[in-house]
């Protein structure tokens, strides 16, 4: 079998494998010193194609605050004994989904929306904006066997709140983040919050945050905690869809988060056999499912898309084969992960059926590592650290468009497995397609094409 830029290469990894047997005692000594604190989170680089006068951010003047970010969270982390507006989840899992709001503070105290906005579009700002947690109020909650059509006068606001926000915004979806391993409450629903405010704050998003041990060293832990996670990310699903009016619910799942999110859209799937594909589908409602560096098994996840392909309207999925953080929890899971893929785990008929897949428009496969003119290198967490990467994303989720209408190209592999790439002159002739198709784009984002 000829082995292409796509998969995995044994014999490299063979080698570089000996030299991590060797620098490994030194990184685990490094990463002891550094594993205790979680990092803050400050405002990610500007999307390529934002610019001062962008159209995105004057969309509308309602939801300008300040300085401060709104998003929406859901959890079944264990909350704190001593819970308030500050202080709130522990690592540990619940039986109890909450559901509430998160508010952050971008920057200085002080800062205005004018000064917020213009150090959001600087390409060279003057110093990092940091994000600082404000507020955390919860307005709802379901117990495992609750009722999920269940409500209450405080849950009906809350509920009443989101529908009134999507019937006035020009974005009428929802977006639900699910963030990856060793990351706690705070850094999970900044990471949400800045991406809210980079759709010209138009749009709702909802991150979910699961139970992550929040310790590099305890990666098994993730593992599991994803893993009793399932359930709760079903219901949060069925929840959405019965409470709001969202024309779409997208997902974006991130490294590990994709072991909550392939494995809950493949079981509810067939939660309910009296309904078709279908109806399941127009019950549900959900859009666009992205997997950024997605960690998780390869193989399976094939069998889980062919479960749900036909419950969601598009799933795309990005790669990078020299990701060192997926090549650590591949030798750990002794097993490739989907965002580092190695096609020798499939047999003939799985690889075919795979090739067939690519080509398929509800399916697609972004070979970032292959776009050289990304030189990411190992990087894991492109899709909001690379202005190029987090600008294709916003143009995904924000305006639905296809992989050509957001300036990407096709390539093929020599086994006839289709791709998209970024062209090298990405970043001079994004902004002037996205001028050309400017119409088209609003008439989508408006909801004027209804649902595929």
């Amino acid at each position: 079998m000829v082995l292409t830029p796509f998969f995995m290469n044994k014999k490299a990894n063979f080698h570089l494998l000996i030299h991590i047997r060797f620098i490994l005692p030194l990184i685990t000594f490094l990463v002891l010193l550094l594993s205790g604190c979680q990092p803050k989170v400050y405002l990610m680089p500007m999307p390529v194609a934002i610019r001062s006068d962008t159209d995105i951010f004057n969309m509308s003047e309602e939801n300008k605050d300040g300085n401060y970010l709104y998003t929406l969270y859901a959890t079944n982390r264990r909350p704190h004994d001593t819970f308030n507006n500050y202080k709130g989840y522990t690592i540990f899992p619940s039986d109890t989904l909450e559901i509430g709001y998160v508010v952050y503070r971008v920057g200085d105290e002080d800062m205005t929306w004018d000064q917020l906005f213009e150090e959001s579009v600087r390409p060279d700002r003057e110093k990092e904006l940091l994000l600082s947690q404000d507020y955390i109020r919860q307005m709802t909650k379901y117990t495992r066997g609750d009722d999920i059509y269940r409500t209450s006068a405080r849950a009906d606001g809350f509920f009443d709140k989101i529908n009134k926000i999507l019937t006035e915004s020009v974005d009428k979806d929802i977006t639900v983040y699910v963030h990856g391993a060793n990351s706690n409450f705070y850094r999970a629903t900044a990471q949400g919050a800045q991406y809210y405010h980079y759709t010209g704050q138009n749009s709702i998003v909802l991150t979910f945050s699961w139970p992550s041990a929040e310790n590099l060293f305890k990666y098994k832990t993730d593992v599991l905690h994803a893993r009793q996670t399932v359930s709760a990310f079903i219901r949060l699903l069925e929840i959405l869809a019965y409470h709001t009016k969202a024309r779409k619910i997208n997902i974006l799942a991130y490294s590990a988060g994709a072991q909550v999110v392939a494995p809950g859209l493949a079981a509810l799937s067939t939660l309910y056999p009296e309904l078709s594909a279908r109806e399941l589908k127009n019950r549900l409602r959900i859009g666009e499912v992205y997997f950024a560096a997605p960690d998780t098994a390869f193989r399976p996840f094939l069998d889980r898309y062919l479960k749900f392909s036909d419950i969601v309207d598009r799933t795309t999925v990005n790669i990078n084969r020299s990701d060192t953080v997926l090549l650590l929890t591949s030798l750990q899971n002794r097993t490739s992960r989907l965002g580092r893929p190695d096609i020798g785990e499939l047999d003939n008929k799985e690889r075919d059926l795979l090739i067939d897949l690519m080509q398929t428009p509800k399916f697609n496969v972004l070979d970032l590592g292959g776009s050289e003119a990304l030189k990411l290198g190992r990087t894991h967490d492109s899709w909001y650290s690379h202005p190029w990467v987090s600008n294709d994303l916003l143009l995904l989720f924000f305006f639905n468009a296809t992989p050509e209408e957001r300036g990407l190209e096709p390539f093929y592999y020599e086994i006839g497995a289709k791709v998209y790439r970024f062209p090298s002159d990405y970043d001079l002739h994004i902004k002037e397609l996205i001028d050309e198709q400017k119409e088209e784009f609003l008439l989508e984002v408006m909801g004027s094409k209804g649902g595929q």
